[in-house]
């Protein structure tokens, strides 16, 4: 009861808990995960990550970064099928049946399992080496591989580490490495996280802003701030991604396809509040902000800009 009327979250958990319900022929699960940004610097002129900016500022800016160039799914999902196919070139019997957020799959899970990363206190997947700015996809494949749990049971640490890690006889591994910190928490605008409980879908600016269509709770629209499209607040001040960040030079770039398209510069925040319903198509069709809806995207418009007003660089 905490999916702020996401029906699609609550739907079939059954399904979500086994993945052999919807492919019974399965026997692993494969896990990927690309980069899509070199960490996060603090930038007081970036309103997603948290800054403020004027209206004239550019209005990428006000995007959550994954959003900012194409759409993930077309993306990853292209890049896990060559994957798999050179593996099917290696052992021809195998099948496999890759989803980019789209089926039931407990993806951050999964990928914990996997040995990819821990779950923070912002409930990211974060990487040791490059933070949470990555987007996840899994497999289901008709591949056994020897040495795995019994399906249905828990598992007490992950399975794989891209890292070796130190066996230890404890029955039970910490999920976070986050410690003490909690920097995600108090710097989230609308108290959407909480360590114990974890996510509140219906107070989250990622919610109003992309599910919701821009409809904000009516007494809390000055909340969304400058924020036109997703939030990064709670990875942008967390020290994994400050990291990640540090040594983006030693780490590979992550897809060309993920950069802010050079088609987004024709526009500026005003631009936006009168887009009709084609040039929408036209320009977002193949990007994350497609799932906003026209609408919805003139909504947060001019929310941003009426929560902008006067504001000084």
């Amino acid at each position: 009861d905490r999916h702020g009327g996401l029906e699609y979250l609550s739907r079939d958990p059954e399904a979500r808990l086994d993945p052999t319900r919807a492919n019974p022929g399965a026997r692993s699960l494969l896990v990927f995960a690309q980069r899509y940004s070199n960490g996060w610097i603090p930038d007081p002129h970036e309103p997603a990550a948290g800054g403020r900016a004027p209206a004239r500022a550019p209005w990428t800016h006000r995007v959550a970064r994954y959003a900012r160039g194409q759409d993930y799914h077309h993306v990853l999902l292209k890049d896990m099928k060559r994957v798999l196919a050179d593996l099917t070139a290696h052992w021809p019997g195998l099948r496999a049946f890759p989803s980019t957020d789209t089926g039931p799959y407990l993806e951050r899970e999964y990928a914990w399992l996997a040995g990819l990363g821990f779950l923070g206190h912002n409930h990211c997947l974060i990487n040791e080496r490059l933070g949470s700015g990555l987007f996840l996809g899994v497999a289901l494949t008709n591949l056994d591989i020897a040495g795995l749990p019994a399906p249905g049971r828990p598992a007490a640490e992950p399975l794989y580490a891209v890292r070796p890690r130190r066996r230890r006889p404890a029955v039970r591994v910490a999920w976070d490495m986050c410690g003490r910190c909690t920097r995600c928490l108090d710097a989230c605008p609308t108290g959407a996280l909480d360590r114990e409980r974890g996510l509140e879908a219906g107070l989250c600016l990622a919610t109003w802003s992309i599910e919701w269509q821009g409809q904000a709770p009516g007494p809390l629209e000055m909340l969304q701030g400058g924020l036109l499209f997703g939030c990064d607040i709670c990875q942008s001040v967390c020290p994994w991604n400050n990291r990640a960040a540090g040594r983006a030079a030693d780490l590979p770039d992550f897809p060309e396809e993920y950069a802010v398209l050079e088609d987004h510069a024709q526009l500026k925040l005003a631009d936006l509040v009168d887009l009709d319903d084609d040039e929408f198509r036209r320009r977002f069709r193949k990007t994350p902000i497609w799932r906003c809806h026209p609408e919805g995207l003139r909504r947060n418009a001019r929310r941003v800009l009426n929560n902008v007003a006067g504001e000084e660089e």
